[in-house]
């Protein structure tokens, strides 16, 4: 080879290891660019939430205003709850006195917001017992505010006394 070619290929050589290293080091770089656009979009973040923060609260009497709020809505939350329990449990009590076994009793969707401040909820029941007793508990769900909306029985051919009832209630709870 002559001295020339060995001059090329050796100068070809060292552009090829500079390259290469140079490639190396933009990689570098640019990783380290990536850790800081993040880090940077972490920050902004929570400097954002800060900001928030401080605008909700910068004036004290409207930040308790929205905490009563918040603790009325909580408060009529609780209420409506217990109404809904109550009204529940003594269904189960009537049901026991009647002796009706009530296999399920499930709520149907959300309340839904009625005029004069109630709510009608509806409930689906599924109860076993006997015909004068199952009437006898209806009779007196009817006389405690609840709509029957639709009423299915069942007759079971090995037991003549026992039939089975599925129910759908509607009864109204105040907001």
């Amino acid at each position: 080879m002559k001295a020339g070619e060995k001059t090329i290929n050796l100068l070809a050589c060292i552009a090829l290891v500079l390259s290469t290293g140079f490639g190396v080091k933009a990689l570098e770089l640019w990783n380290e660019r990536q850790l800081a656009v993040e880090q940077t979009q972490k920050l902004q973040g929570q400097l954002t939430q800060q900001i928030r923060f401080a605008d909700e609260h910068s004036d004290y009497k409207t930040y308790k205003i929205k905490l009563l709020d918040k603790q009325k809505k909580l408060e009529q939350q609780v209420e409506h709850n217990l109404n809904l329990n109550n009204i529940l449990q003594r269904l189960q009590k009537q049901a026991r006195a009647q002796s009706i076994h009530l296999n399920s009793m499930q709520m149907e969707g959300k309340p839904v917001a009625l005029q004069n401040g109630l709510q009608m909820q509806k409930l689906q029941i599924s109860a076993v017992g006997d015909f004068y007793s199952l009437l006898r508990w209806l009779r007196q769900a009817e006389r405690d505010g609840c709509k029957v909306k639709e009423l299915y029985l069942h007759s079971d051919m090995q037991a003549k006394e026992v039939l089975k009832m599925d129910i759908s209630l509607e009864f109204h709870t105040e907001n």
